[in-house]
């Protein structure tokens, strides 16, 4: 019994020790995964599926903020800080400033809405780098209505850049309810 079983362990010892590899096609695996891989580089096809790396510009960015209370008396070039965030995919917003900051380059669709206390205004505008790009003027004048002000717009901004919506002119009072900015890249 002694024998035999010493038998078995070298013929297995002997078998194991022909082959080459412990994985028999290891090596084809590998050359067939490369030429997978270069063949969707080749085509655009490549969000993910052929490569475990994250790139920036794919990923998603987008914000939704609203006012937590009403804003009085604001003056020009001052900015609206939307304390409450609903969203913010990507990381983008800052509540405490109330500035995004764009965490890569692209197209980005912007959309604030303002509700103007009765009788007053709340002139509005999205700034991006300090500079003005697009305006909201919200004005009841002599009516006795609150006005809801929505404007949406469409800016290139680089990696880096940031926007944040202000008042551009006189003094603004705004009520919180339904006031909100909210922007994505395209």
């Amino acid at each position: 019994m002694y024998i035999t079983f010493v038998a078995v362990l070298l013929t297995m010892h002997w078998g194991l020790g022909e082959k080459v590899s412990p994985k028999p096609g290891l090596k084809l695996f590998r050359e067939d995964y490369k030429s997978v891989e270069e063949t969707c580089l080749a085509v655009g096809f490549v969000r993910n599926n052929c490569r475990n790396e994250t790139k920036t510009s794919n990923r998603i960015v987008a914000f939704d903020v609203r006012l937590k209370s009403q804003k009085r008396n604001l003056a020009t070039k001052t900015k609206v800080i939307f304390e409450t965030v609903d969203l913010n995919e990507g990381l983008g917003y800052d509540a405490s400033t109330g500035i995004f900051t764009a965490p890569s380059g692209g197209l980005y669709v912007f959309d604030w809405t303002i509700m103007a206390y009765e009788n007053q205004y709340a002139h509005t505008s999205l700034f991006v780098n300090d500079q003005e790009k697009s305006w909201n003027h919200c004005y009841g004048g002599t009516t006795k209505a609150w006005l809801h002000c929505t404007k949406m717009t469409i800016v290139r901004l680089k990696q880096g850049d940031k926007a944040w919506i202000g008042v551009f002119s006189g003094t603004a009072n705004i009520f919180e309810t339904y006031t909100s900015f909210s922007g994505y890249k395209r």
